[in-house]
């Protein structure tokens, strides 16, 4: 049981207050990898990027048990496993371009297809699996 209603007042605001730390911290983190900033000077904004997305995924998965299995949590696992196992390989660059176009992508596609789902087979969240 959710300890608050993710679809409430308070819960959406602590979404976008979260939403905009992370986006905050992915771009220090992203402006220091891309000017060759040395990785010990990043660290806080690492820890933070990381602590951010982790309540956002958190806070993602309140709004139901398949959230998984939809575009929207495919796409949240594809950008957090792609860009860990670029920057794990020591491929900063690659990991935070690769973890802005997912993410880019990930929050603007159409509705049907962030609610797509592989136990649905459809955008309906309605429908039977």
């Amino acid at each position: 049981m959710a300890i608050l209603d993710p679809y409430s007042g308070p819960a959406r605001a602590l979404n976008i207050a979260l939403r905009t730390a992370h986006l905050g911290a992915m771009a220090l983190l992203t402006g220091g990898v891309a000017f060759g900033v040395p990785p010990g000077s990043l660290e806080t904004a690492t820890l933070f990027t990381v602590a951010t997305g982790a309540a956002l995924l958190l806070s993602e998965m309140s709004h139901g048990g398949g959230w998984l299995t939809e575009g929207r949590g495919l796409l949240a696992i594809a950008h957090v496993g792609v860009a860990g196992a670029l920057f794990a390989a020591g491929q900063g660059r690659a990991g935070a371009a690769a973890a802005l176009v997912v993410g880019a992508v990930g929050s603007h596609l159409p509705k049907s297809l962030r609610r797509w789902s592989l136990r649905r087979g459809t955008g309906d969240p309605g429908a039977e699996p």
